[in-house]
């Protein structure tokens, strides 16, 4: 995943291009069921629906639950 940048904010925007062509839909459902880590496809907050294969993360939680999602996604490939 390559991370871009952010301030001010509770989560995290990352590119997904380099590990998988799937759309972002398939992508964080897959996520979900194989990994048990939950994300935002950034497509939802486009009226054309555009996949842009990026993916959003909300980082306010408790750092077990950070740390544990990071090791599950070490995972992806």
């Amino acid at each position: 995943l390559n991370l871009l940048p952010c301030e001010g904010t509770y989560f995290q925007v990352a590119s997904y291009a380099g590990i998988s062509d799937e759309d972002d839909l398939t992508f964080t459902q897959r996520l979900v069921t194989e990994f048990g880590v939950a994300t935002i496809p950034i497509s939802t907050f486009y009226a054309d629906g555009k996949d842009t294969k990026c993916i959003r993360f909300c980082f306010a939680k408790d750092d077990a639950t950070l740390i544990q999602a990071a090791e599950r996604l070490q995972k992806l490939s």
